[in-house]
């Protein structure tokens, strides 16, 4: 039988004769997880923490420099029984604690060896210094005598006062991005353009140096609060990808004794860049162009889309990852939940004995094993929204920036991660019994895992966006110039022989049909009075009687076209008809339109690069899905695919600006001139439907191509981003 916890330990010699003790200068702080009393121990020399359980630090507690290791272990193995802690665990709890430089001990060369002297620490802190040049922090200045200056006034915003002030400022932020969404969105296309950089890099410093003064002043607030001072004793800068910004270490703050504290220290930094957010959607609502409204808009882009993505998500160990962890009571919750998945994969898989499980309850295990496979799968999906982001947005001569990024994150996240499991199974000691085993399942995954992307065909499938359009549509203009005196409400079935869709009046083409009326008849007498004295002049003026009628038949059309008629039976639609009584309209005005709504079509974009493959490999039937509204689905056909490329698409609700698919240019103010050329797709929805598609939806049509392997189909889509990046 395999005992988890083995009480004793074959190192346990190297140890048992030691006598150590906690440094004079160690603080002990008090703190509850999960109901259980948990204790911190700080040096506020390095700015270094442990945390320990009661039995642990009971065991710490005992150790005075004068007692033994061996002796300590027995008296407590007496009084705690099973909860004391084993030898294996004291000695991990003593190397920890050494390493940290909390503890003192005069000891051997084996001994130390076995504690991974401070020595081996610094080691691997400056090898990681070297290996990680991504990620490299310069500490600068001891900000504490400033923030114990100043953290009377700025700390009064983190109270209940400040908080209402946050929300009220958020909402009215709130209110204007609503507001001007379509803007937004529509200006996003310039915030990586070369002339934007450095203000956008300027804007980044600002709002860093906001955010990292909030951690810090939030942490001198509740570090008085709780007793621990709060300490701030490091800032600086940190490369992060090359790219300067500020930091501070607020990390004192885990010694405080209530987590709603530690939280809020957290994400005090979020709440400053938020706020920071809505002040800068306010100003950028209320300006123009300048200066000014550029760098309010890459302050919105920085405060709000990054934070939320990252320092605000507890999938990234940023600052919504401490705060999760600490909420949820499991300290060092990413790299546990590594562990635990590591724990079944070796003890489910591999069948190693003696495997340690970091879990300690239920609760924990499905924590584990939810963080573990979310946070993971959501960085390799910001990860490559990330890289598709800068792949549409970055100018030509920064897109050598895109591989760069993609080259760093394979190696960070692949072939290091790879080559030190490759090396675990060739050397780890504790598959020495199962070594087989393990590499035999290892290949067998990957050979399974190569068979189901490389060979196994799978359905594929292509999503476009659609507009839908009646097939039978009459646009509706206005045939002469007039004020409305009457119109017929919009949603009325019509008909030519029906009544009129609007009724005006022109009071000037009634005088001129008055004026050449009274011409007319004075133009025939004088006719009747030359029929009888000379041929010639009768002749002249029966061509000008002539003429004069059809000037009156023109003005009689003109008046008659003030009843406008429809031209085919339908659904008269014009959303606006209600504004137009007692208005002057001209001819060839817009007013709205006249269609069969029972009988539509939708109208598709697609870019090149897919539309060879629609033309080649897709199936003739699909399903179609209204935008925004999942769960309205019905079928549909292709009925034909343009050939032709177009550059101007048939709605604006299908370009960027209102968060439609197609890149639009930025110079067209319509939103309907594409930045490169695309084929039209006619669907037809099956007419047998249940549900009614409404003139104006968007929707989102899915078609299905031939079959092929997810390898294949990963490849097809790298090639096609290649050659849209670089129009091939």
């Amino acid at each position: 039988m395999v005992v988890e916890r083995p009480t004793f330990h074959e190192a346990w010699y190297r140890v048992a004769q030691l006598r150590p003790r906690l440094l004079a200068s160690v603080q002990v702080y008090r703190q509850h997880f999960r109901g259980q009393m948990w204790y911190v121990l700080e040096n506020p020399a390095n700015n270094k923490f442990s945390r320990m359980s009661t039995d642990a630090y009971h065991f710490i507690a005992m150790l005075d420099g004068r007692r033994t290791v061996a002796d300590v272990w027995h008296t407590c193995s007496e009084q705690l029984g099973d909860r004391a802690p084993t030898q294996g665990e004291v000695i991990q709890l003593l190397g920890q604690l050494y390493s940290s430089n909390l503890l003192y001990a005069e000891m051997a060369p084996d001994t130390e060896s076995l504690f991974n002297r401070y020595r081996i620490r610094i080691r691997r802190e400056i090898q990681g210094f070297f290996t990680n040049l991504l990620f490299i922090r310069i500490p600068l200045l001891d900000p504490d005598h400033f923030l114990d200056r100043w953290v009377g006034i700025f700390g009064r915003f983190f109270s209940l006062i400040g908080l209402m002030l946050w929300l009220i400022v958020i909402s009215a932020g709130l209110y204007f991005v609503i507001s001007n969404i379509r803007e937004l969105v529509y200006q996003s296309s310039d915030v990586l353009a070369p002339g934007n950089l450095v203000l956008l890099y300027l804007s980044m410093v600002l709002i860093k140096v906001f955010h990292e003064f909030g951690h810090a002043f939030v942490c001198k607030k509740f570090g008085r609060l709780n007793g621990s001072g709060g300490q701030v004793h490091v800032m600086g800068v940190m490369f992060l990808v090359f790219v300067p910004l500020p930091y501070v270490d607020a990390s004192s703050a885990w010694a405080f004794r209530k987590k709603w504290h530690r939280a809020i220290v957290g994400m005090s930094g979020v709440m400053v860049e938020l706020f920071a957010a809505a002040i800068a959607t306010i100003v950028w609502a209320n300006t123009s162009t300048g200066t000014l409204h550029i760098i309010a808009y890459n302050i919105i882009f920085v405060a709000s889309i990054s934070t939320l993505l990252f320092n605000g998500n507890p999938l990234l160990r940023f600052d919504a990852y401490y705060v999760l962890s600490d909420l949820v009571e499991i300290p060092n919750l990413s790299q546990r939940s590594k562990s635990y998945i590591y724990y079944l994969i070796k003890k489910y898989c591999w069948k190693v004995r003696g495997v340690r499980n970091p879990a300690h309850s239920w609760g924990e295990k499905v924590w584990f094993v939810f963080y573990g496979i979310a946070s993971t799968a959501y960085r390799v999906f910001i990860c490559i929204r990330i890289l598709l982001f800068l792949n549409d947005r970055l100018p030509e001569e920064l897109f050598i920036l895109v591989p760069f990024f993609a080259t760093s994150a394979i190696i960070a996240w692949v072939l290091v991660p790879l080559g030190k499991f490759i090396r675990y199974l060739a050397t780890s000691g504790e598959l020495a019994r199962v070594r087989g085993r393990a590499v035999g399942s290892t290949l067998g995954s990957l050979a399974l895992i190569a068979a189901c992307t490389g060979i196994l065909r799978v359905p594929d499938y292509c999503r476009v966006e659609g507009i839908v359009e009646p097939v039978d549509l009459a646009i509706v203009h206005v045939e002469s110039d007039g004020f409305v005196s009457d119109f017929l409400p919009s949603g009325q079935i019509v008909s030519p022989d029906g009544n009129s869709l609007i009724e005006a009046v022109n009071p000037e083409l009634d005088a001129e049909k008055k004026s050449l009326l009274a011409e007319l008849r004075v133009l025939q007498t004088r006719r009747r009075i030359a029929e009888t004295r000379e041929i010639a002049a009768a002749q002249i003026l029966s061509e000008q009687i002539e003429a004069l009628e059809e000037k009156i038949a023109r003005v009689d059309f003109e008046l008659s076209s003030l009843h406008l008629q429809p031209t085919l039976t339908g659904t008269w639609v014009s959303p606006d008809i209600e504004k137009v009584r007692g208005m002057y309209l001209r001819r060839g005005q817009q007013i709205g339109f006249v269609a069969n709504l029972d009988n539509v079509l939708i109208r598709a974009t697609a870019g090149q690069a897919l539309a060879a493959m629609l033309v080649e490999q897709a199936f003739k039937h699909l399903e179609i899905r209204v935008k925004k509204q999942p769960d309205v689905m019905l079928t549909g056909e292709i009925e034909k695919i343009f050939p032709a490329g177009l550059e101007v698409l048939p709605s604006e609700a299908l370009g960027y600006a209102v968060g439609g698919s197609m890149a639009t240019l930025s110079q067209d103010p319509r939103g309907i001139r594409t930045a490169e050329k695309f084929f039209e797709i006619r669907i037809r929805p099956d007419p047998d439907s249940s549900v009614r598609l409404l003139t104006g939806q968007r929707v989102v049509a899915r078609i299905q191509l031939r079959p092929k392997p997810l390898a294949v189909q990963w490849w097809l889509f790298l090639r096609q981003l290649f050659q849209r990046r670089f129009h091939i």
